[in-house]
C-alpha cells in the first residue's frame, strides 16, 4: 500500500494505479520521470495526479533499487501546487498543474524524508548527507556528515543534529550538526594523520 502523506494543504489529488490497462492508451497523458533516453519506458512507480484545474495525467516515477531499506513514499509540499515523490530511494518534486516543471533530488537514495514547519523546508536524508526543498525549489545541500548510516536525532528551530557510522572511533559514531537555514556543518570534518580534511 502506497505511504501517503498529505497533511500539508495541497491543490492535487494522487492515487496510486495498482493495475495497468490490458489493451489500449490511458485517457490521460503518461509522462515518465527522468525522460527514458534508451527506452521507450521505465520501470518505477505508476500514479494517476490530478491538478486544481481538474487536468489529469499519469506519471511513471522511475525506481533507485528495488532492495531495502528503498524508501517509497508521497508527501504534500510547502507549495500546494507541488508534490514530493519518493520511487524506492529516487526523490522527485513535481509541480502537479505543469509535470514538464520538475526536479530531481540531488541526493539519493532517499532514506529519510521530514518536514520542517518553522523554515517551510522538506528535509531529505541519504547514507551521508543532507538537502532541502523550499517553495522555490532546493534551498541547501549539506557536505559530506559521516561515513554511512545517517541518522536524524533532532531538529530544533536552528540546528538539526543526529549521528552516522564512524568507524576511526571506538564507538562506531560520529556526531552531525547542521544550520538549518544554509546547511553548512556546524562540526569540522575529521582529518588525516596529515591534518587535511578527510572529505
Amino acid at each position: 500500500m502506497l505511504d501517503l502523506d498529505l497533511e500539508l494543504p495541497h491543490s492535487y489529488e494522487v492515487d496510486e494505479i495498482p493495475d495497468l490497462p490490458g489493451t489500449g492508451p490511458f485517457d490521460v497523458p503518461l509522462l515518465y520521470f527522468p525522460r527514458p533516453k534508451a527506452t521507450p519506458e521505465h520501470n518505477g512507480l505508476w500514479l494517476r495526479i490530478r491538478s486544481s484545474e481538474g487536468k489529469s495525467w499519469v506519471g511513471v516515477f522511475a525506481f533507485l533499487y528495488e532492495s531495502s531499506p528503498a524508501l517509497t513514499r508521497v508527501m504534500s509540499t510547502f507549495d500546494p501546487d507541488h508534490v514530493c515523490i519518493i520511487a524506492k530511494g529516487a526523490g522527485y518534486i513535481v509541480n502537479t498543474a505543469d509535470p514538464d516543471i520538475w526536479q530531481q533530488i540531488p541526493i539519493a537514495p532517499v532514506l529519510d524524508v521530514r518536514l520542517i514547519r518553522e523554515g517551510q523546508l522538506l528535509l531529505v536524508a541519504d547514507h551521508t548527507r543532507l538537502a532541502a526543498f523550499g517553495k522555490t525549489g532546493l534551498a541547501w545541500r549539506s557536505p559530506r556528515l559521516c561515513w554511512d548510516d545517517l541518522k536524524i536525532t533532532a531538529i530544533t528551530e536552528k540546528v538539526i543534529e543526529g549521528y552516522g557510522y564512524d568507524p576511526t572511533d571506538s564507538s562506531d559514531q560520529r556526531p552531525f550538526r547542521v544550520h538549518i537555514t544554509t546547511g553548512e556543518s556546524l562540526i569540522a570534518p575529521p582529518v588525516a594523520i596529515d591534518g587535511r580534511p578527510v572529505w
